[in-house]
């Protein structure tokens, strides 16, 4: 299945946006499809693929969302708590020499 434009696929081990789809140019050519990345360590980075010929490439459904949101949400504190944990593992210093506890 070729997805659209605001779909969200999985390629290449990671989670994307699909920004553009080109039809193939000739029949038996493959469908050209423009992804941004949403993965943290490279959101924004686009990526050109030639769909049907991406081994591991899925669209991802409202079936997928709906089986991750079965399994309820953290609790408040829990969910504070790794958010502020990411926050502290994103601080850096410029100085090698200064101490850093969160």
């Amino acid at each position: 299945m070729i997805p659209q434009v605001g779909d969200l696929v999985r390629v290449r081990s990671r989670q994307y946006l699909v920004e553009g789809v080109d039809d193939p140019p000739r029949p038996g050519d493959s469908t050209l499809v423009r992804l941004s990345c949403l993965d943290d360590d490279a959101q924004g980075d686009p990526l050109e693929v030639l769909w049907d010929r991406e081994i591991d490439a899925r669209l991802l459904r409202e079936t997928d969302w709906a089986r991750i949101a079965s399994r309820g949400f953290d609790a408040p504190r829990l969910f504070s708590a790794y958010l502020h944990t990411l926050r502290w593992n994103c601080v850096t210093a410029t100085d090698p020499k200064l101490f850093q506890a969160p």
